[in-house]
């Protein structure tokens, strides 16, 4: 029996159940805890002043080592360079006419002379794949009018990002007083920039060709992230070496399902720089592994019933598995109705329970009723009030 009476008529009840639906976002515990996972091998060592691996998806951190250190970055200076390009400029074949300043910068270049036409989209592969130091320079120029606007530019867009350990001088990455980020930085910066797919397309090829003015045959560029040809499964994003920065990489791969960033800074040649890159990758998988939601038949919300007193429980349908990062923060949404009308049938979903971990959706079970209850008829009907009237004559005694 109830400890309400259901007064309403029947065509409004109807519709403030409907209308009950509820939204409840819950720590994970609210519902049931995950099984405990096994504890995964410390991440291996390395010989980079400072690395970062991160979870591409969500932008977690797996692991890291000095990441706020701020470090000289060589030439993943031109992943920001290329993403204010790709801002500014919407049709990537507008043509760019190289200045005198964006001649003879210096280190790898494609040898640009002054007037020399190339489109954008050519520069962007000149500076994204070969690393050419004049392309990123021509740029520059293209965006802002110069050099020297443009990196004001960047320390905006740096701000803007909250790259509070970045500071650029120059929009190619050539060592210069002042001109430093972090680890920390450079990998939000990639995941920032990978998150446009034009950006993204650049990045994961490992050569290509573009026009040479005044010669019979094009200029091929080489990519210098030797993993993008070894290593199908990665898939940008760009390397650096000076004298003072040492050998750099932001890498980006999907690795045994997994989209993962690995950074390192200051590694002492181009085999630590490879070596140590592929050894974060494969502890990368380490963190992860299949785990259940919940269980089956598990309790998770409960409704009113008219006429009857205990109400009905909602229960998961199935028990959802998914691939989880040890030590996710999971939480769950239920949406379920506060009250059902007459009848409930056993096993008919009247709501849902949504998971996500780490803020990113991960499984979605129905909630069923566990009993059913069928209609109420005039007997039913006639002994609720009888109860409600002898219940009421007893709160008077």
């Amino acid at each position: 029996m109830s400890r309400r009476p259901a007064t309403l008529p029947a065509g409004r009840r109807a519709a403030l159940v409907a209308a009950a639906v509820v939204v409840l976002a819950l720590a994970w515990g609210a519902v049931r805890p995950l099984p405990a996972a096994a504890a995964a091998p410390p991440a291996p060592q390395v010989d980079a002043k400072a690395f970062v691996v991160m979870d591409q998806r969500t932008g977690v951190v797996l692991a890291a080592k000095d990441p706020n250190e701020r470090l000289p970055m060589a030439s993943t200076t031109k992943i920001m360079t290329a993403l204010l390009a790709l801002e500014h400029f919407s049709d990537l074949s507008t043509v760019v006419r190289a200045p005198a300043d964006s001649v003879g910068v210096g280190e790898d270049e494609i040898y640009l002379r002054k007037g020399e036409r190339l489109t954008v989209d050519q520069l962007l592969m000149a500076t994204l794949i070969q690393s050419a130091n004049d392309a990123a320079a021509d740029l520059a120029d293209a965006v802002a009018g110069s050099q020297k606007a443009f990196v004001a530019m960047m320390n905006a867009k740096a701000a803007e990002l909250g790259l509070t350990n970045t500071h650029y001088e120059n929009p190619h990455g050539l060592d210069q007083p002042g001109h430093y980020t972090s680890a920390s930085d450079l990998t939000r910066l990639a995941r920032v920039a990978m998150s446009d797919p034009r950006f993204a397309g650049y990045v994961d090829r490992s050569t290509a060709t573009v026009p040479w003015a005044g010669h019979s045959y094009k200029r091929i560029l080489v990519s210098h992230n030797t993993l993008l040809e070894d290593y199908p499964w990665v898939d940008g994003v760009k390397t650096g070496w000076t004298d003072e920065a040492g050998y750099c990489i932001a890498a980006a791969g999907d690795y045994h399902g997994h989209q993962i960033m690995v950074t390192l800074l200051g590694e002492p040649d181009e085999s630590h720089r490879v070596a140590d890159a592929l050894a974060l990758f494969k502890w990368s998988a380490t963190q992860y592994a299949r785990r259940s939601l919940v269980t089956r038949a598990a309790v998770v919300a409960h409704a009113d019933v008219p006429y009857h007193d205990e109400g009905v429980s909602l229960v998961t349908a199935i028990a959802p598995q998914a691939v989880l990062r040890r030590g996710a923060i999971v939480t769950t949404k239920i949406t379920a109705p506060t009250s059902l009308s007459l009848p409930v049938t056993r096993g008919t979903a009247y709501g849902t329970a949504q998971f996500y971990a780490d803020g990113k959706k991960v499984g979605t079970v129905a909630l069923v009723a566990q009993r059913s209850f069928a209609k109420a008829g005039w007997g039913t009907r006639v002994g609720y009030q009888v109860h409600r009237a002898w219940s009421w004559l007893t709160s008077l005694l």
